[in-house]
């Protein structure tokens, strides 16, 4: 909910400087440097707000992510044959590339000065590295089809949206307040 009071405020300051050229504007500001240590300083902006957006729509509350439910499908075609092992192997390797671009990415992010930011990301990193386990595991069934496979691979799948529902809860509660003036509106 703050969330979203944040970006109606956001939009009316927008506004009210596109309608108001004589102010200035912070658009022609460059970014503070970063501090020595080499984290950020936490601030709420653009970039930020659609990386959490971003989070936020794939993982809408109540349902499972789509990597998640494409792990389930391979992993239901291959109990119930539906699937063949060559075609499995394909689609796994698919998941299997689209999971390390998103590892990558995620790792390659600069270090933030926001306790619950930076254990979310942590958390959306273990969810990723929990899917690739699963994938794994299902690449061993389709070629030994030991049933132990299946049930690692269903139990990484699940920790992985656990990972992430706690990812995008510790996003939420550290949502912007939103400020007194907009309260009074």
């Amino acid at each position: 909910m703050h969330y979203n009071e944040w970006k109606a405020k956001r939009r009316r300051e927008e506004a009210e400087a596109a309608n108001n050229p004589f102010e200035p504007s912070s658009e022609g500001t460059p970014p503070p440097p970063p501090p020595p240590d080499g984290s950020e300083d936490f601030q709420w902006n653009e970039d930020r707000d659609r990386a959490i957006q971003e989070l936020l729509e794939t993982t809408v509350p109540g349902t499972l992510p789509a990597v998640h439910l494409q792990i389930q499908t391979i992993r239901h075609g291959l109990i119930e044959k539906t699937i063949p092992a060559e075609r499995a192997q394909q689609l796994l390797a698919e998941v299997d590339k689209y999971l390390t671009d998103l590892i990558r990415k995620e790792e390659a992010k600069v270090p933030i000065d926001h306790p619950e930011v930076s254990k979310a990301r942590e958390e959306k990193l273990k969810a990723l590295y929990a899917w690739r386990e699963s994938a794994g595991s299902l690449r061993e069934y389709s070629n030994e089809e030991r049933s132990v496979y299946l049930d690692v691979a269903a139990y990484a799948a699940d920790q992985g949206s656990a990972f992430l529902a706690t990812a995008r809860r510790l996003l939420l509660q550290c949502e912007p307040e939103p400020e007194e003036e907009e309260l009074e509106d």
